[in-house]
C-alpha cells in the first residue's frame, strides 16, 4: 500500500461547504416520507390534511428521521468507497489510522461529534434574529462550530476534532490515472 497523503486544511474546509450544498437536496428528499406520514395520520384522524408537522412528538420523530437518514447516507458512501460526492470532487477519502475503511462505530462517532458541533449554529442564529436573548447562545454555537477547524490548526496531525475522536482521517485520494496505473501494476505478472 502506498503512503497516504493527509488532506490539506483548505481542501477539507471547501469540501465541507460543498458537502453542505449537496446535503440540502438529500434532506429535501428525506422530508417527503415524514410529511406523507403526517398527512396520512391527519387523514386517518379525520383532521385537516395539510401535511404539517405540528406536534412535539412529530417534531422529535422528524428530527430523529433526518439524523438517522443523514448518517445512513454518509455511512453508505463511506462504506462503499470512503467518499461522498463532495469528497470525490475534492479528491478526499475517509480512512482509519491504518488507511483502511473505518468501522461503522468510527463512522458513527465521527458523524455524531460533527453533528453536535455543526448542527446548533443555524437554528440558534435564527432564534437570535427573532429574540435578542438568544444572542449569547448563538455566539456560543459559533464558537462550538469553529472548534473542529481550530482543533485542526493545533492538532499535531492536523486532524479535525471529530476525526481525532473517531480515529479517522481525511487523505488525498489518488487521481484516476494513478488508480489505473496501480491497477495495471497489480495485474501484470511478475517474472
Amino acid at each position: 500500500m502506498t503512503a497516504l497523503q493527509p488532506a490539506g486544511w483548505w481542501r477539507r474546509f471547501f469540501a465541507w461547504w460543498y458537502e453542505l450544498l449537496l446535503l440540502i437536496p438529500v434532506l429535501l428528499l428525506l422530508a417527503i416520507p415524514p410529511v406523507a406520514a403526517q398527512a396520512l395520520v391527519q387523514l386517518v384522524l379525520g383532521s385537516k390534511v395539510d401535511g404539517s408537522i405540528d406536534t412535539p412528538l412529530a417534531h422529535a420523530l422528524n428530527f430523529a428521521w433526518f439524523i438517522t437518514a443523514s448518517f445512513g447516507y454518509f455511512a453508505w458512501c463511506w462504506l462503499r468507497s470512503g467518499q461522498t460526492l463532495a469528497m470525490k470532487t475534492w479528491r478526499l477519502r475517509l480512512v482509519d489510522a491504518q488507511g483502511h475503511t473505518p468501522r461503522l462505530s468510527q463512522m458513527l462517532g465521527r458523524f455524531g461529534l460533527a453533528t453536535l458541533c455543526y448542527l446548533p449554529l443555524l437554528p440558534l442564529w435564527m432564534l437570535a434574529r427573532r429574540d435578542p436573548q438568544w444572542i449569547p447562545y448563538a455566539w456560543l454555537a459559533l464558537a462550538w462550530f469553529i472548534a473542529p477547524f481550530f482543533w485542526a490548526i493545533v492538532d499535531r496531525e492536523r486532524l479535525l476534532l471529530h476525526d481525532r475522536f473517531a480515529g479517522t482521517r481525511l487523505v488525498l485520494a489518488p487521481t484516476k490515472a494513478k488508480q489505473q496505473q496501480a491497477a495495471g501494476q497489480q495485474e501484470s505478472p511478475v517474472t
